[in-house]
């Protein structure tokens, strides 16, 4: 069985695949005290059933580099997942290859998979991620914004005086706190509804929306229609590892 691992700028999320089958996942902040100490309880709880193990990571090299000797302590090396031009029907629209994050092209693979183009490919993390994603696997590209969290956090940076109580959800609040709380997550909104708007012109078709990440959740009642996968990165993952051992690739 493989070990698959998505270390991103805040989080680690790990799942034991069988295929492309996820059958267990741990996730935890590499922020948070202890956070190699429980990744490596959960790693000696499982360590007889893995097989090999693949690394997808965003973070910073002292992190990954951290990570992966944990993950190596309970078996092979692992084998980390890079960004490459055309893979699994997927041609990646970035002038320079290797400035798209790995975590955002596994998703699009997972999201080809899947067979969801035309699709936006809407991911809540550290960073708002959106992809583009044309029914024939052409990525053409994305945008990278604030969280609603974010947002919020840079707008009490530049007026300290303004409330920190959460506010209430309204497309027209009717006080301080309910406003920042609308604004921020509602921009969010905004963004990826227009992206969906421009993709569908651009492909004549209708466009699927996909939504991912750890932030993902107060979004999803705002949100029109849409398809919400957790997991997509490791999805992603899964596919290219087997996708990789697969004789003469």
């Amino acid at each position: 069985m493989r070990l698959l691992a998505d270390l991103g700028n805040t989080r680690l999320k790990c799942a034991l695949a069988d295929g492309r089958k996820l059958v267990a996942t741990w996730a935890g902040s590499h922020a948070q005290a202890g956070f190699l100490d429980d990744l490596q309880g959960w790693l000696a709880g499982e360590a007889a059933m893995i097989g090999e193990t693949w690394l997808a990571s965003v973070a910073r090299e002292e992190v990954t580099a951290a990570v992966a000797a944990r993950l190596e302590s309970i078996g092979p090396s692992p084998r980390r997942a890079r960004v490459s031009a055309q893979a699994l029907g997927v041609t990646v629209g970035y002038e320079r290859v290797d400035e798209l994050g790995v975590d955002r092209w596994l998703a699009l693979l997972a999201a080809r998979a899947r067979g969801l183009g035309p699709c936006i490919v809407a991911s809540v993390g550290s960073a708002l991620t959106i992809d583009a994603l044309l029914a024939d696997g052409r990525h053409l590209g994305g945008l990278i914004a604030p969280t609603p969290d974010a947002m919020r956090e840079a707008l009490y940076a530049r007026a300290p005086a303004l409330p920190r109580a959460r506010g209430e959800i309204a497309a027209f609040a009717t006080g301080t706190a309910s406003g920042i709380e609308s604004g921020c997550l509602l921009a969010s909104i905004a963004l990826i509804e227009r992206s969906a708007a421009r993709l569908a012109d651009h492909a004549g078709a209708r466009v699927a929306r996909v939504l991912s990440g750890g932030g993902a959740q107060p979004l999803r009642p705002w949100l029109d229609e849409h398809r919400f996968l957790p997991d997509l990165v490791l999805e992603g993952l899964a596919l290219w590892a087997q996708a990789t051992l697969l004789p003469g690739d």
